[in-house]
């Protein structure tokens, strides 16, 4: 059997897991092209009018998966929280209603589950026990066998974020992600750090490859899926508590920790027009560069999003990077 996943919202996260999962059981996985601009127009035309172009750019995926004959079904889950008391966007926590209602004519091919990726391994069971079910596998040691090897995957994925290799290296490399964790990080003169949802900071055709760019200007780029979460969890300066959403936790914080480092020259953070949870962290980082001087950018993509205008921001920006190192600016 052929399961297709879409290249897009928790896919920057959690892919590892899924195809460690699916392939375990015999399945082959079948992803999505990268987004590009028929999958841009498709998802826009399909979804409703006052959402998140990232939520846009997924129902493109999705309808790019149940156009092709081979793909059997179509992993849509609905992920509602990562972390204790923390939730999921509202908009992606009902991801299988917004698909189901866009292609309805499809809705068999969908395959849906209820996950919550912070009560442990029983939940998880429960979960892909379900997904199991729907696609014909009621041997549980089965289930057990193939969730442990998406669990191994995934920790595996982690280890490599951890040496700072960013997640589209993982999934070129998923594989064989020993042989990723064993590659150097080439270190640069100057180092960027990325803060943002995953989805956001790794679809390089939404944001215009931010991160090939920098890199072709010999820049390093990190990003705050790459922080342990105990190296920023107390960063809670301007907040009176967390904030409600995990993924925008990791942006704050982690971006205030890379505010603070002494290896980090400059943060970028890329954000979704019409995202009202990114305004909340990019807010609370604004009040954070005016205390430490580091420059700060935003970058904010929708549907009209060109690629001039973002060339030209970041060469400024990384000319005010270079200027506050005393190297001058790129030009010269």
């Amino acid at each position: 059997m052929k399961i297709g996943i879409p290249r897009g919202l928790y896919f920057y996260v959690y892919y590892p897991l899924w195809y460690g999962f699916f392939t375990s059981l015999g399945h082959d996985v079948i992803l999505s092209m990268p987004t590009n601009k028929e999958i841009l127009n498709t998802g826009v035309s399909s979804a409703v009018d006052d959402i998140c172009i990232s939520v846009k750019v997924y129902h493109g995926h999705v309808k790019h998966l149940l156009g092709k004959k081979d793909v059997d079904h179509v992993f849509v889950p609905r992920i509602v929280s990562e972390d204790k008391y923390k939730y999921t966007c509202p908009k992606l926590a009902a991801m299988p209603d917004l698909i189901k209602s866009a292609f309805r004519k499809n809705e068999k091919k969908l395959l849906s589950v209820v996950m919550y990726m912070n009560q442990g391994k029983k939940a998880l069971h429960e979960a892909f026990s379900e997904v199991g079910k729907k696609i014909g596998e009621n041997d549980d040691r089965k289930i057990k066998k193939a969730l442990k090897a998406g669990i191994e995957l995934q920790d595996k994925a982690t280890m490599c974020l951890r040496k700072e290799h960013n997640f589209l290296e993982v999934v070129s490399s998923i594989q064989n992600l020993d042989s990723l964790l064993e590659k150097p990080v080439k270190k640069e003169r100057y180092t960027v750090a990325l803060a943002g949802f995953p989805y956001d900071v790794y679809d390089g055709y939404m944001n215009g490859d931010v991160i090939k760019r920098l890199q072709d200007t010999n820049m390093r780029v990190v990003v705050t899926d790459m922080l342990e979460p105990k190296l920023y969890k107390h960063y809670t300066k301007y907040m009176i508590k967390d904030l409600f959403w995990h993924q925008a936790n990791v942006a704050a914080k982690g971006g205030m920790y890379y505010m603070d480092s002494k290896d980090i020259d400059g943060v970028i953070t890329i954000s979704s027009f019409n995202c009202g949870i990114s305004a909340v962290y990019e807010k609370l980082l604004d009040l954070y560069s005016k205390e430490t001087g580091k420059p700060l950018m935003h970058i904010v993509v929708d549907e009209q999003t060109g690629d001039a205008g973002l060339v030209t921001r970041i060469e400024a920006f990384l000319d005010l990077i270079r200027v506050k190192r005393g190297d001058g600016l790129v030009a010269s």
